[in-house]
């Protein structure tokens, strides 16, 4: 139970910390959509839904922010040619078309094996019942990001 409470502590100042420290030295921005802010928060949600013990979050958040990093590549990838397709595709070529439909269907591919990696990961530094914990902690938090900022619109074209 001490560990439970050190660790819930040692989280607290940790989302404290990362809270303050984003705060300094920036430009005022009108979206609340801070990632700093939205990382902060996920960790807590998803460790809580988990009841990861100190030794477990050791392990696993370094695999999860790993997966998480490889994702957000081929996410972004697979953003910018939906984009371009939606604004060019009546001045692309059919063959840049074409090349840009390939490859969305090699990101979705991509996308799928890492996932299947990352699955194999995840049960080598936790039990099978927090990686299933992790799958639902997840979509909970998505599901909760969409609800908290669905009437707060940003621009995210950057």
């Amino acid at each position: 139970m001490k560990t439970i409470k050190h660790f819930s502590t040692f989280t607290i100042l940790l989302l404290m910390s990362v809270v303050v420290f984003g705060q300094t030295g920036k430009k005022e921005n009108k979206c609340p959509l801070d990632d700093e802010k939205i990382q902060a928060e996920k960790i807590a949600f998803i460790t809580g839904k988990m009841d990861l013990t100190v030794k477990e979050a050791q392990q696993f958040w370094p695999v999860y922010n790993e997966f998480n990093d490889k994702m957000d590549v081929l996410f972004k990838e697979e953003h910018k040619i939906t984009r371009e397709l939606k604004k060019g595709i009546d001045v692309l070529t059919e063959k840049e078309i074409e090349t840009k439909l390939d490859r969305l269907l090699e990101i979705r591919s991509e996308k799928a094996k890492l996932e299947q990696t990352y699955h194999e990961k995840y049960k080598s530094v936790l039990p099978i019942k927090k990686v299933a914990l992790l799958y639902d902690a997840d979509r909970e938090f998505r599901k909760h990001l969409l609800n908290k900022y669905k009437d707060h619109p940003c621009d995210t074209e950057k």
